[in-house]
């Protein structure tokens, strides 16, 4: 027979209060905490949002020689524009309604503004024209769940919806509408490519363009044709028709692209017609290889060398709440306001499209001088002020000590300021050692604290 250890009832009851109040704690701990465990969730959005603006690109810059391929395509195109309803009345609604992540409320708005309300309707007739357009492999008209419980789309993904995976849905019913419209038009598109065009530069007429741009600048094309066989009739942007303008042989358009991504240009001569591309990049901040590592230090200037090629070449800055800035010829003079880590943006157009952390220290032995009311150094009979050597720095504090020589008793006071009492002038009529210590400043930011070294003076009396 097993051996047992028989208890108190009185401490069986004690257990299970033990137990009951601890559950409550980690439920209490749970329910506190709420918000922090779909942290990871809330940037899910933001990646499918860009592979999303890749699947666009690719989809608007097919060439569909059947119009109803293109209208299936525009089609696609404008249920994405309906789409983003949702997205922006939930923006709206999470600046009303959401303080934080512990105050999440998504299920209530994916309740009553998505499955109850118009934008639910918005979503149904969306995902019912996808999947009537199309086979319907990805926009199937019932979805069925783990229960095996079939349901329309509206219903199968806002039904009880978890926090922080509204905007994630949102984009990805679009990525089903692009990657199905993808599957069926990719084919018909990558045949009349290959068939039908040539390329742009391998034309015998002369033609100017630039196959890089940053988003904001304007794509220009010039073709110089003098037989009138290779005379430019149209010219499109992924599909889209552009303005052109004719004189004397030379034919120009003039487009700025949207977005980022790359751009199919077909050109349609009076004989024949050509293609060729060109890609929006993003602008980058990117520091070219140092001498040496980049150390900043508050209120230090530092020249940094920045890879030219890869920002734009008017339009352009370089931004810092907490440092000074100024570029030139790829050349980045950087200096501190604030210790610590800061944000360096790089702007175009006034739109901040990059950014790096870097960081600075506070500098090293900071020193202290008397000066008199003009702030210029003076002896301790004519001071009016402790004051930092290095500008970027104020002092908020000292204490004064003065050891007299005769070994009389030791003077001291604390300041809770920069300014100086009458007792210097009596202490600097004798003769002895006067010390300043305990010396706090302030960076000029009015963030950062520091101390300085004690600044320690004869005086002759």
């Amino acid at each position: 027979m097993a051996n047992t250890t028989k208890i108190k009832k009185s401490k069986y009851l004690s257990y299970q209060k033990q137990g009951f109040l601890y559950l409550v704690f980690i439920l209490f701990l749970f329910f506190s905490q709420a918000g922090e465990y779909v942290m990871h969730y809330t940037s899910l959005a933001k990646t499918q949002k860009a592979l999303n603006t890749y699947l666009e690109g690719r989809l608007s810059s097919l060439i569909l020689e059947d119009v109803s391929d293109d209208e299936y395509r525009n089609e696609v195109l404008s249920r994405l524009t309906s789409l983003e309803q949702i997205g922006d009345r939930f923006d709206l609604y999470e600046t009303q309604n959401i303080a934080g992540l512990d105050q999440y409320r998504e299920n209530r708005f994916a309740e009553r503004q998505v499955r109850r309300g118009e934008l639910g309707d918005i979503f149904n007739a969306t995902w019912n024209q996808q999947q009537v357009q199309s086979n319907g492999r990805w926009t199937p008209s019932l979805l069925t769940d783990y229960d095996g419980i079939e349901s329309n789309a509206t219903d199968f993904f806002f039904k009880e919806t978890p926090n922080a995976v509204v905007p994630s849905l949102v984009e990805h019913a679009k990525t089903s509408f692009l990657v199905e419209a993808l599957e069926e038009l990719n084919k018909q598109a990558l045949v009349f490519e290959k068939y039908n065009l040539e390329l742009l530069e391998d034309a015998e007429f002369a033609s100017v363009f630039k196959k890089r741009l940053f988003l904001g600048e304007d794509f220009k094309l010039t073709i110089n044709s003098d037989d009138r066989k290779d005379s430019v009739e149209a010219i499109s942007i992924n599909s889209k028709p552009q303005k052109i303008a004719t004189q004397e042989g030379k034919t120009t358009a003039v487009y700025r692209p949207q977005s980022w991504g790359k751009y199919f240009v077909e050109i349609q001569t009076s004989s024949q017609r050509f293609y060729t591309s060109f890609e929006v990049v993003r602008p980058r901040l990117r520091f070219v290889a140092q001498e040496e590592l980049i150390d900043l230090t508050l209120g230090q200037q530092q020249n940094i060398s920045i890879d030219d090629k890869v920002i734009p070449s008017e339009g352009f800055s370089f931004e810092s709440d907490f440092a000074e800035v100024n570029y030139k010829n790829g050349n980045l003079q950087i200096k501190p306001t604030t210790v610590g880590e800061f944000t360096l943006r790089l702007k175009v157009n006034g739109q901040a499209l990059d950014s790096v952390r870097l960081g600075s220290r506070v500098p090293e032995m900071l020193k202290v001088t008397l000066a008199d009311a003009m702030g210029k150094n003076c002896a301790p009979s004519d001071a009016h002020r402790v004051q930092s050597v290095n500008p970027n720095f104020q002092v908020l504090s000292y204490t004064a000590v003065f050891y007299p020589k005769d070994g009389s008793e030791t003077k001291i006071y604390k300041s809770l300021s920069r300014l100086i009492r009458p007792d210097f002038a009596l202490w600097s009529a004798k003769e002895g050692t006067l010390v300043i210590k305990e010396i706090s400043l302030l960076s000029s930011n009015g963030v950062t604290k520091t101390t300085a070294e004690p600044l320690i003076m004869s005086t002759n009396g």
